[in-house]
């Protein structure tokens, strides 16, 4: 993976109301600019599961998931079109991959380098800032002398706030 990232390809819609049109076409140039510095050519296929990323609001989704979004949209991809093209775009830079709790791929637009904090009870989980993850890489190297690559994606498991709050705090 490249490192690079894409900040915001998709404007924040609330309300459920559609953005003007002046604002759709920037972010389709924008998700098009965004693939044209990555090196790779535009597609329909990219744009779509790019744009289908943007629009999780954050979620991590898995192949499956952005093919499904994609499906109930009308798009008539194929699932292995999805998956090739999800690859091609981590590959890229583009995206980010992490398999949380579940094991399974999932993928993230990372605008902002961050970590996860997965809940052993319940399964949610919740972005991290880099940031309160120093503290701890610079413990463990004056302890161990082991450095933390804070450029991949670290897990944490614990208990969610909400989770702690109504006594939970048994593994699933």
């Amino acid at each position: 993976m490249t490192g690079r990232t894409v900040i915001a390809v998709r404007p924040v819609v609330k309300s459920g109301r559609r953005p003007p049109e002046k604002a759709v076409e920037a972010t389709k140039g924008a998700t098009r600019e965004a693939l044209r510095g990555a090196g790779l050519r535009v597609t329909p296929q990219r744009v779509a599961v790019l744009e289908t990323l943007s629009d999780a609001g954050g979620h991590h989704l898995s192949a499956d998931d952005v093919w499904q979004r994609l499906s109930s949209g009308g798009s008539s991809m194929d699932r292995s079109t999805a998956y090739r093209v999800l690859a091609d775009l981590a590959d890229a830079g583009l995206l980010t991959q992490v398999r949380l709790e579940d094991s399974v791929a999932r993928f993230e637009v990372q605008g902002v380098a961050h970590h996860h904090a997965v809940c052993v009870v319940c399964g949610s989980t919740q972005d991290v800032p880099a940031d309160a993850v120093r503290p701890l890489s610079a413990t463990l190297a004056r302890r161990t002398g082991f450095r933390l690559s804070l450029r991949e994606p670290l897990m944490v498991r614990g208990t969610c706030r909400d989770c702690a709050a109504r006594g939970m705090s048994r593994a699933r």
